[in-house]
Parts: structure tokens; C-alpha cells; sequence
């Protein structure tokens, strides 16, 4: 009896670098969220504060790329005006990110290639450091919330978080 027993619990939990998680028998288990593909491209534009445009090293256009997991102010699209912080906003993501620099793209893999208005959706990193986390950190931009977890959320979160917190940015200003 205590083999059956021990084979059932078996059978309910795996061991994983996680944790424990709870598993049910024939069950496969759910991947957790992960970096994919990185990418080298140069930008050629900053839209807003958090959309690029870029380009491959080789001069070919890509399009826009939205920076995943953030959310920034909206610049002006007449006849609405700039929500507060836009160009604040706008004005970080052209230091983090440059015209002319390269930076790399990343893919989540637990995310869509594209949203709905065909634009990339990546992470962009640029000498060392994640674009849109440090967007988060200075309060230029909020979480998006969407209904799929990031593979970067927890440090999304920590950033947003102690941006609020000590009203850096938008938390302060709007």
C-alpha cells in the first residue's frame, strides 16, 4: 500500500529548477516563460516610448519594434494631445536606444511575433542593459498588462514597483 501510495504522490508533483509543482498524470507540463531568439539590428528611429524602428546591420528595414512588457505615455496624434510624460518618455528611450546604435532583439517565446498593428515584439538590450526595464525603473513607462506572463517579470515588476514607490516619472509628475 505505501508503494502505491508514493507512486500517486510521484505521479502528482514533479521537481523542477523552480520548485515543486503540482502535475496530473498524462499531463505535459506547461513551459515557463523564456527568452528566445536575439537578433542584431541598428535603429533607425525612435517613434515614441516605446516603439523603435530599426533595421538589419546589412541596411534592411524591418519596421517598428514594440518594446515588450511596458507601456509609455502616448505621444501626440492630433487632435488628442501628448498624455503626460510622452516626451519625457520618448527622450529616454532615444538615450537608452540611439539612432544609429546597435541593439539586440529578443524574443519571448510564450509571446506573439507580432501585435495587431504588425509591429515586432521584442526585449531590446543595448549595452548591457534592458531598454524597457530601465524605462520601468525611471518611471517613464507603466507595465503592460496583458494576459500572458513575460519572461522578465519579475524584474519588471521590482522596477515598476520602486518607480511608483519613490514617485520617479509619471508616478511623481502625472
Amino acid at each position: 500500500m505505501k508503494a502505491l501510495i508514493g507512486l500517486a504522490a510521484a505521479a502528482l508533483l514533479t521537481l523542477t529548477a523552480g520548485g515543486i509543482k503540482a502535475a496530473l498524470p498524462g499531463a505535459r507540463p506547461v513551459p515557463e516563460p523564456a527568452d528566445g531568439k536575439t537578433s542584431q539590428v541598428r535603429v533607425t528611429a525612435v517613434v515614441d516610448g516605446d516603439t523603435i524602428r530599426v533595421e538589419t546591420l546589412g541596411g534592411r528595414q524591418l519596421g517598428r519594434v514594440r518594446l515588450l512588457g511596458i507601456d509609455a505615455p502616448e505621444v501626440d496624434h492630433p487632435p488628442e494631445p501628448a498624455e503626460c510624460y510622452a516626451e519625457e518618455a520618448t527622450g529616454l528611450l532615444e538615450r537608452l536606444a540611439p539612432v544609429g546604435s546597435t541593439v539586440e532583439l529578443v524574443t519571448d517565446i510564450a509571446l506573439p511575433n507580432r501585435d495587431r498593428y504588425d509591429r515586432l515584439l521584442r526585449y531590446v538590450e543595448h549595452d548591457d542593459a534592458d531598454v524597457a526595464r530601465e524605462l520601468l525603473a525611471s518611471g517613464a513607462a507603466r507595465r503592460y498588462e496583458a494576459d500572458q506572463v513575460l519572461a522578465r517579470e519579475a524584474s519588471y515588476s521590482t522596477a515598476t514597483d520602486d518607480a511608483q514607490g519613490a514617485e520617479r516619472g509619471l508616478w511623481g509628475n502625472c
